[in-house]
């Protein structure tokens, strides 16, 4: 009840050196704390600043309205289809299909992933590219082999490719779609069929009001117009679209390049882009104190609107770029209406409204627990400081200044964010809002190398124990370092453990803490859902930290502890949360020993099963 009715810290400054999205900084600026932070990621800190400015968000409704009647006029011409009585309807998907040639015996054809486009069960309907045409078959659910008007006889969960390679429906040669585009270039796509909405006034539209067929001359004509219109566009203005240049050193994931592509453009459609740099345009000519928003928004849009989103047949829906942390090849593309109001996933508009309800959320005074409390809250305006800077050196923030160190540093196989970040770079300089030196390259300040890299864990240690000697410097005698982390190959624990010691820091607690659920598509049975919360205090450097046998069953023990603890709050504890937790015990209780500390497990109320996790606390012990 105390922290829900008035907790505020308007004295504490707090450091996240590696801020990312700004979580962290954003609620501690909520609880009136100043907030300082740093990311040598310049699309992450561009993010987070704008993201400590939410409070003063103004409502973005009215020229939300304006500018979609503006952009409308020049491209929802281009988002129009019509059905095949000859009823004009609105373009909900564009679908595509990657083109390919044998490399055996020359016949071309498309590289379905799969024939079967979509399926509703509620209707008990499917809809089957054919085999041999890619015509679109509407059949029944269950039937497991379609006939086309050209003969051709499918089973809709047949497929063109096997693992990443097309299969040749001629003479059944296989060939990896990589080695297909080293051959021939760069993908190619042809639009093979649409699904529409109605044409009058849009509403929520159930999927069985909903209509998927056969592409026609109408929609291709259409097509040939949007890129003749952005050609004009192109003539007149050439810089309209951003220079886009494709990183090619220092990359973990050379994906893109291997697919032939040199320039993020190259990930785009003639109508998507005909619809960014209309879009674009008149986001410049926004009052300045919206500006910001609109670009943000535009910014979030590019995941829905380019050539690497696949269509999620069994809920007829648009599966965004990234949804997979990486740069995955997408053979079926599908093509998003972008100015859908109320269909439509990752539309401009529903973009834009994500950014007003942002603001809001952060501006809300109560918030509720079924748990705990549920009470108004105060409402504070805590200051910000965030910037696009290396963490080894801080020079802006003065030494022992800074109350708490709030942080998730990154993992030793952490994925490349900076190669997903710098997708969004070149629109984002567009905008100002990062600076143009990230356009080229990769930021020279990322912890760890690629991993075919010799010396990576070495590197990372060096890196990561650099930045640890810097928060120290920076900190008040009894400040404390906060950070959540997990690992399940122990190395990366390693890595954590020499860099506290190197630096200079003692453990004084370590508990698990729910960091994630059951549902996103890295997940899997090992996986970990339990991130494990680490409070540091300043001590004296260690060299040449080493565990023992010892500390391993010291840690095993620990972790068998919290799993009969969690369990018995029927709250699940998987075998991923045992071997991580089991890591962190015998490196931290490792370097608390080395260090003459006691480092305390949390300290647990037993009245009850699961409000004796919400109220775990560190115990600062020495």
């Amino acid at each position: 009840k105390t922290f829900y009715s008035g907790t505020g810290f308007e004295d504490l400054r707090v450091l996240d050196p590696f801020c990312g999205g700004g979580v962290m900084l954003l609620e501690a600026q909520r609880l009136g704390a100043h907030a300082i932070g740093f990311d040598v990621e310049p699309v992450a800190a561009a993010i987070s600043a704008f993201q400590a400015e939410l409070g003063t968000l103004p409502d973005l409704s009215d020229a939300l309205k304006k500018l979609e009647l503006n952009v409308l006029d020049e491209v929802g011409k281009y988002y129009l289809t019509r059905s095949e009585d000859g009823v004009d309807e609105t373009l909900l998907h564009a679908f595509w299909v990657q083109t390919v040639s044998c490399g055996e015996c020359g016949t071309e054809f498309d590289a379905h992933p799969r024939f079967r486009l979509a399926r509703t069960e509620a209707t008990k309907r499917q809809w089957v590219a054919c085999s041999s045409c890619s015509r679109l078959i509407e059949a029944d659910s269950d039937a497991d082999q379609v006939t086309c008007s050209c003969g051709a006889v499918t089973d809709p969960s047949g497929a063109h490719q096997r693992y990443g390679a097309a299969v040749c429906p001629a003479c059944g040669h296989s060939e990896p779609l990589i080695d297909i585009a080293r051959r021939e270039g760069k993908p190619n796509f042809r639009l093979f069929a649409v699904e529409s909405l109605p044409s009058n006034d849009e509403r929520v539209t159930p999927m069985a009001e909903r209509s998927l067929r056969t592409s026609t001359a109408y929609d291709l004509n259409l097509f040939k117009k949007a890129e003749a219109a952005l050609a004009s566009r192109l003539a007149a203005k050439a810089d309209a679209l951003p220079r886009s240049p494709i990183p090619k050193s220092e990359r973990a994931d050379d994906r893109l390049l291997s697919y032939g592509y040199v320039d993020y453009a190259e990930l785009f459609n003639a109508r998507q882009k005909l619809h960014l740099v209309a879009l674009s345009e008149e986001i410049d000519a926004l009052p300045r104190d919206i500006r910001g928003a609109f670009s943000v928004a535009f910014s979030d849009h590019l995941k829905t609107n380019n050539m690497m989103c696949a269509y999620a047949g069994d809920w007829r829906r648009l599966t965004p770029l990234f949804s997979i942390r990486a740069y995955r090849h997408i053979s079926r593309p599908v093509e998003l209406n972008p100015w859908l109001n109320r269909n439509g996933r990752g539309t401009f508009p529903n973009a834009v409204r994500s950014v007003q309800r942002a603001g809001a959320a952060f501006r809300e005074h109560r918030v509720a627990s079924s748990v705990l409390y549920d009470e108004p809250i105060a409402y504070h305006t805590g200051r910000s400081e965030i910037a696009c800077r290396d963490s080894k050196s801080m020079p802006a923030v003065d030494d022992g200044s800074i109350d708490l160190v709030l942080t998730d540093p990154p993992y030793l196989d952490y994925i490349a964010y900076s190669e997903l970040g710098h997708f969004f770079a070149p629109w984002m300089h567009r905008f100002g809002l990062i600076d143009g030196n990230s356009i080229d390259r990769f930021p020279s300040g990322q912890l760890a190398a690629p991993a075919n890299t010799k010396d990576r864990a070495e590197r990372f240690v060096r890196h990561l124990g650099q930045i640890f000697e810097e928060l120290r410097r920076k900190m008040k005698p009894d400040g404390r370092f906060v950070f959540t982390y997990q690992n399940l190959d122990g190395r990366g624990w390693k890595a954590i453990g020499t860099a506290l010691a190197r630096a200079g820091f003692q453990p004084v607690s370590v508990f698990p803490l729910y960091g994630e659920n059951g549902s996103r598509l890295h997940k899997r049975d090992n996986s970990i859902s339990w991130d494990c919360v680490v409070v540091c205090a300043k001590a004296d450097p260690v060299r040449n930290f080493r565990t023992t046998k010892g500390d391993r069953s010291q840690g095993a023990s620990f972790a068998l502890s919290w799993k009969k603890r969690l369990e018995d709050a029927e709250l699940p504890f998987g075998a991923g949360d045992v071997v991580n937790l089991t890591l962190a015990g015998e490196i931290l209780f490792a370097l608390s020993r080395r260090q003459r500390g006691n480092l305390q497990g949390c300290v647990v109320h037993e009245e009850d099963g699961f409000g004796s996790v919400l109220a775990c606390g560190a115990s600062l012990a020495k």
